[in-house]
């Protein structure tokens, strides 16, 4: 029997370095220039091969040219995940848009998922640390806040609201010098202007009807405690693309703003859904739009001071447009 080549190399390290080739530099590699380079037999290179397939399945190819038996991973236009790089961007691109409001253990989680991804992907280009970690995007805020202590509070109410669990919530709402604990049966979290709230239900003392529906901001809840008692609690419809948290029952506001930057802000945004602009003559322009959220809404007026001012409040009509202007007075 011949001798062994390469007798000091383990199985399982030569089976590394012909995967690593094989994965990292994307062609074709012939089977003798593998055996060559590995210092193996064909015979080991055609073994190891089959290891590879069975795990990598379709992703591997084999050919031959010029009756030399070649192999390849094929990851150039989709991996074996069903993803495809641009995917993988893309997902790094979600991350930075949300990383205002995610609490670190939530940001390094989805680096290394994405890390994790590109590397099973073989894109060696994006699966480089320093590619994977770098923002594509700046956002800049007027006061945010840092979720990172939150991050249990938020696993909770989110396994509260898979699970239909009643949580018994600690919550100190603005202003209040003492917290007060609720049963609340979760329905969804939301954001706005950087901040989270919890969207869902307050129950009477025995858990078996709804008393009313409310928000709590997230970063004043105190504690969560998870039951055992159930609830599926049924959420009102609400407009997702709506101004401001839902309050009460919808309503139509008509704000007039001055012609200039004013006008030209407000024009140039969707402030909700169901919202028409009405031209003026002068420049300006009014906003007609559906909310459900009057005391945000009043507070938005105030802050441009002389330039906007709130013309009308309605009840919702039976029928209404949306997003669509209407020509000058």
């Amino acid at each position: 029997m011949p001798p062994k080549k390469d007798p000091d190399a383990l199985p399982g390290v030569k089976l590394l370095r012909l995967f690593r080739k094989l994965m990292v530099e994307g062609r074709r590699h012939f089977q003798t220039d593998l055996a060559k380079e590995l210092d193996c037999s064909p015979q080991t290179i055609i073994r190891m091969i089959g290891e590879i397939e069975s795990v990598v399945g379709l992703s591997l190819v084999s050919g031959t040219e010029n009756r030399r038996r070649w192999y390849k991973i094929d990851t150039i236009s989709r991996s074996r995940l069903g993803l495809q790089y641009e995917e993988l961007r893309y997902l790094s691109i979600c991350r930075d848009m949300a990383a205002g409001t995610l609490p670190e253990q939530v940001r390094k989680r989805v680096d290394e998922t994405i890390f994790n991804l590109s590397v099973l992907m073989a894109d060696k280009d994006f699966a480089v640390r320093e590619n994977v970690q770098k923002t594509q995007f700046l956002f800049f805020s007027k006061g945010s806040i840092d979720y990172t202590p939150h991050f249990e509070t938020i696993d909770k109410l989110i396994a509260a609201a898979e699970q239909k669990r009643v949580c018994v919530v600690k919550y100190k709402a603005s202003g209040a010098n003492q917290s007060r604990e609720h049963k609340f049966a979760p329905g969804k979290i939301i954001s706005l202007n950087n901040a989270l709230y919890i969207l869902g239900a307050i129950l009477t003392p025995n858990c078996v009807k709804v008393r009313h529906y409310l928000n709590f901001a997230v970063h004043r809840i105190v504690d969560v405690t998870l039951t055992d008692v159930t609830f599926d609690v049924v959420l009102p419809t609400y407009e997702e693309n709506s101004f401001g948290l839902p309050w009460h029952e919808p309503k139509v506001f008509r704000i007039k703003f001055t012609p200039g930057k004013a006008s030209d802000y407000v024009r140039e945004r969707i402030w909700s859904d169901r919202q028409k602009f009405r031209e003026q003559s002068d420049g300006g322009v009014i906003l007609e739009m559906t909310a459900r959220s009057e005391p945000e809404i009043m507070s938005w007026v105030r802050s441009f001071g002389s330039e906007a001012a709130l013309l009308s409040v309605e009840p919702l009509p039976q029928k209404g447009g949306a997003n669509r202007r209407e020509p000058k007075n």
